[in-house]
């Protein structure tokens, strides 16, 4: 099913807001982004074909919520590896598969840490550094998410039209409308790796900006309150959740619950401007 962008301009119009501006136009993560995550993915897991994968993410953000409170020592291009350090020693027993790719991951030095990333976000890596990227996915996200945690909105430059994070430069994971506050009826596009969200326009698509051929694809009999806005003149896709009927919503728990929309559009020809970083690293970075 597709949907044309007029039709998604009403709320910005009857709430008097000018389209391109927000009032808060990036929100900062907060303290318990992780907690939230690790139940909204346990919550999803439940009946889901891919529940056990959804219940790994979730054993990670687990460990996430503990260690995103203690405080770097670094920056945060250099303090994931720490972050993953800890996150490891703090982790449960592991299926066996990822149990291995943790004692790796355990027994590296840093600068095989880092050659492993490396590999891996240029898509050059072995399936047994594809086996390890969930684990330095979660490091990366401890790092920059209690970095972007402790700066202040004002501090973040972020335009109307930026199709990367203000805050660590990559691309966003989705898009949502929000409820509720200053915010409500906006598109803020969500941050999979520190969990910034920033205003971009609706109607208008994220990576070239053209407004009057931007579709919407929606799954029939899929879930409510998800849909693919995907651009006729450039090709690229970004999905769009609507908090007013997905309450409880993440960006990134709820992405991995709803791949198969993402399936859908690939097929149709459409290539997606960012990626979940759970499986995007493990793909291409």
């Amino acid at each position: 099913m597709s949907q044309t962008s007029t039709d998604l301009d009403a709320v910005m119009a009857e709430a008097g807001l000018v389209p391109g501006k927000s009032p808060q136009p990036v929100l900062l993560p907060g303290a318990d982004l992780f907690g939230k995550r690790a139940a909204r993915l346990r919550e999803l897991a439940k009946g889901h074909p891919l529940a056990d994968w959804l219940s790994f993410v979730a054993v990670l953000a687990d460990a996430q919520d503990k260690q995103v409170a203690a405080p770097a020592a670094a920056e945060p291009e250099r303090q994931w590896i720490a972050d993953l350090h800890a996150l490891l020693a703090a982790l449960p027993t592991l299926p066996e598969a990822a149990a291995k790719a943790a004692e790796r991951l355990r027994l590296s030095e840093d600068s095989a840490l880092s050659e492993m990333r490396e590999r891996v976000l240029v898509g050059q890596g072995s399936p047994d550094d594809l086996a390890a990227a969930p684990f330095l996915t979660a490091a990366e996200q401890v790092a920059w998410t209690r970095h972007a945690a402790g700066l202040t909105a004002d501090s973040v430059t972020a335009t109307a039209i930026a199709h990367k994070c203000p805050v660590c430069g990559q691309p966003p994971v989705v898009g949502m409308i929000q409820v509720g506050g200053l915010s409500a009826g906006l598109r803020y596009l969500h941050c999979g790796t520190c969990g910034t969200a920033w205003h971009h326009v609706r109607a208008s698509c994220v990576a070239c900006g053209e407004g009057g051929k931007v579709v919407y694809h929606t799954l029939e009999g899929g879930p409510e309150g998800v849909r693919a806005e995907c651009c006729n003149s450039c090709h690229s896709t970004l999905k769009l959740f609507m908090l007013e009927k997905r309450p409880g919503c993440d960006p990134v728990a709820d992405d991995l619950a709803t791949m198969a929309l993402d399936i859908l559009v690939s097929e149709e020809g459409f290539q997606h401007i960012g990626g979940n970083p759970f499986l995007a690293m493990a793909a291409e970075g």
